[in-house]
């Protein structure tokens, strides 16, 4: 991604925390002033605009005075049908916590798919049909110019290990079609296991031809417990406008077999 940044032309600054933000009327940002420039670790950046993205957080505000009981992220802790701890009281959305698929534990993942889902089925729960909200694997995408990227489960290590796994990590480089195919791209694949049950955790995928579309493969085998073995041996659709014979996703999970069969 950092790569084809750069060849459009942006300049990429990471670890670089942003110390101010230049006005026309400096001191402070007044109701009619403008920015011109960024200064990050010693250096200035003239700007015409600013974006600030610094994440969200629940609203939660409705129930501080409540004895509701909350989870990651300060989200609202929920129950496997969108139950809180409160007598006849839900929650849903970005502001509820979900079972993680991977480690089964509480987890935050304000996502539109997971708000979407988790309403569904507390709608149908409160009207008298019990409907299970989803487990969730924190499954997104993301565009950067021609760049598509996808990722699910846990890809961190540090995160893996203390969610009690033994992560071994591999990544392949492989055709998003045929090779004599026109408009082959190279798809770079990462996936994620638990070294000592074989388990697929998590995984990533970046390519420019339909790359992230492809991590919902990858979002099912962990929804459904999958190893990395039984991965490697899905039967995944080939013709040469597609996909090669070995989709990227299967060389990845043999590559990973590999690993765990030789450690």
């Amino acid at each position: 991604v950092a790569a084809e940044l750069d060849a459009t032309g942006v300049t990429v600054h990471t670890g670089s925390p942003v110390d101010a933000l230049v006005t026309d009327d400096d001191p402070g940002v007044g109701a009619n002033s403008r920015i011109e420039a960024v200064e990050a670790s010693g250096e200035t950046f003239p700007a015409d605009l600013v974006v600030v993205g610094v994440g969200i957080r629940p609203n939660t505000a409705l129930l501080e005075d409540t004895d509701v009981e909350t989870g990651p992220g300060g989200a609202i802790r929920t129950d496997e049908h969108g139950r809180t701890n409160l007598p006849e009281v839900y929650a849903a959305g970005d502001c509820a916590t979900a079972i993680h698929a991977v480690t089964g534990e509480d987890a935050w993942s304000p996502l539109g798919l997971t708000a979407n889902r988790a309403g569904r089925a507390i709608g149908s729960t409160v009207a008298g049909t019990p409907t299970p909200v989803g487990e969730i694997a924190g499954t997104a995408v993301v565009k950067a110019f021609d760049m598509e990227c996808g990722r699910v489960g846990i890809l961190d290590e540090d995160e893996a290990i203390e969610a009690g796994f033994d992560p071994v990590r591999e990544t392949v480089t492989a055709g998003s079609r045929s090779g004599y195919y026109p408009g082959s791209s190279d798809t770079d694949v990462t996936l994620v296991a638990d070294r000592d049950t074989g388990r697929l955790i998590g995984g990533s995928i970046v390519g420019a031809d339909r790359a992230a579309v492809r991590i919902n493969t990858v979002a099912t085998a962990l929804e459904s417990g999958l190893t990395v073995a039984e991965f490697e041996r899905l039967d995944l659709a080939y013709a040469p406008p597609f996909s090669p014979v070995w989709d990227p996703l299967l060389v990845a999970a043999k590559v990973l077999n590999g690993s765990l069969e030789s450690a």
